[in-house]
């Protein structure tokens, strides 16, 4: 599916809220998208204040328009470990990409003189953030070891008209392909892929290795090829029913640090290299995709599927280990604040020091490069009688089962960025002596008697 296609489809169900009226780009647009989120509608922005194109964000927030944005049934994607497994039976069998000799990406070409970044419809969300920044713009960068187009999410400030940088965390494969780039040029071409279609859109947010092909995963997912075609200015190949591309050279030499507020609710502070417009190209009355920043519900719905194997992964580990626990469940959701997320764990509990037992193991926990701090904000063990999968539930657990202070244990670390981290361990299990007292009072028969049948 393209995205226009997604976008219409939103239209026709009235998912799609359309704004006429001039939008400032500037705290505006973020405002109202935040509000239309929150209802649970897509938003069009029709008319976006200095820019000659409209802007459509609240696209990618649920399970169910991932799911029909694929093709696929809300059970293949729904909850979010289960497409983590739809994502690795992808990249075992994934579908090349076909190169067409042109798309409707590359209807208008803009070079030289024309180029004037500042055109686009593109916000600052936030008082803290340093720039405008496109959020929802895919970064393509040529992986020099592996000869494979590495697709990813790539924060990108606006410099001025024709300057912008692709940001790159420390864990990303942008990173990895700078330093590796650098070691034999200070130059490296790369494309900015703007209304990218849906699969890609999940496909770049995934925990991918550098062998594996974003292009052919998110083919093998919508069960059809990604269709590319050739930039103007580089070989670098690209969507061919995107909405834009812009194709840029980034400068390993020069760099620029900038703020942007993030997943959980925080500003985050970047420095990455400069990269240099060469054309900007776009389909026939194109769209311009925003992601809202921070703690909103596209961007968690995008930014949480990279731990979608994260539940699976973990649980297998456990139950090697740990023989009483039963099940897990993470609360990505953003109330959790974003991608600090809180792990509910099941056992059956036999001793007095399980419940530590499996935090601490959790804690130890590595999904590749991601350590549990930096993923997990608490952890609350409960008895097996606790359904996980439903927060009201987990919270009824600690209100009453947590009865002591030696059951809270408190975790210090930092981030790679030095930055301080505090995380919980909660045991919200009944202890031996209080099993009685802490039993949930039951109505025998209770589902026998339905109210209907008396009125």
């Amino acid at each position: 599916m393209e995205f226009r296609e997604l976008v219409a489809s939103l239209d026709a169900t009235g998912d799609l809220l359309r704004i006429e009226a001039e939008v400032d780009p500037e705290y505006e647009l973020g405002a109202l998208l935040q509000q239309a989120e929150e209802r649970g509608n897509a938003c069009w922005f029709e008319n976006v204040k200095g820019s000659a194109y409209p802007a459509v964000g609240g696209i990618m927030t649920t399970p169910e328009r991932h799911a029909l944005s694929m093709g696929r049934a809300l059970e293949e994607v729904a909850p979010v470990h289960r497409l983590g497994r739809l994502l690795e039976s992808s990249r075992q069998s994934p579908l090349a990409p076909r190169t067409l000799d042109s798309g409707p990406v590359s209807d208008m070409v803009l070079t030289g003189d024309e180029i004037d970044l500042s055109r686009l419809p593109v916000p600052r969300f936030f008082a803290g953030d340093s720039h405008r920044f496109i959020t929802a713009g895919l970064g393509l960068a040529m992986d020099p070891d592996s000869g494979i187009l590495n697709v990813g999410y790539y924060r990108q400030p606006i410099l001025g008209k024709n300057r912008f940088s692709l940001g790159a965390s420390n864990r990303s494969n942008l990173m990895r392909i700078y330093k590796e780039s650098k070691a034999h040029n200070a130059k490296l071409p790369v494309a900015v892929v703007i209304g990218a279609p849906p699969a890609l859109l999940v496909t770049a947010g995934s925990r991918m290795p550098p062998e594996a092909s974003d292009l052919g995963v998110a083919g093998a997912l919508q069960g059809e090829p990604i269709s590319l075609v050739k930039c103007q200015t580089s070989d670098l190949l690209v969507p061919a029913h995107a909405e834009f591309i812009i194709e840029a050279v980034v400068d390993l030499d020069e760099e620029v640090t900038h703020t942007m507020g993030e997943y959980g609710g925080q500003y985050g502070v970047t420095t990455s290299p400069v990269a240099t417009v060469t054309a900007i190209t776009h389909r026939q009355s194109p769209v311009f995709h925003v992601i809202n920043g921070g703690m909103n519900r596209e961007h968690n719905a995008l930014g949480v599927v990279i731990f979608s194997e994260l539940r699976d992964a973990l649980l297998a580990h456990l139950k090697g280990k740990l023989s009483f626990v039963t099940d897990l469940n993470i609360d990505f959701t953003p109330r959790r604040g974003g991608n600090r997320a809180q792990l509910a764990v099941a056992i059956e509990k036999q001793e007095p020091d399980q419940a530590g037992r499996v935090i601490d193991e959790i804690f130890q926990f590595l999904l590749g490069p991601f350590p549990m701090r930096a993923i997990l904000q608490r952890v609350v063990v409960v008895d097996a009688d606790v359904n996980i999968w439903e927060v009201d539930d987990v919270e009824w657990a600690i209100s009453t089962r947590m009865s002591r202070s030696g059951k809270l244990r408190v975790y210090e670390d930092q981030s790679p960025e030095g930055h301080a981290i505090g995380r919980l361990g909660i045991d919200a299990t009944i202890l031996a002596e209080d099993k009685v007292a802490y039993e949930r009072p039951v109505i025998p028969g209770c589902d026998k008697y339905l109210l209907d049948k008396y009125l």
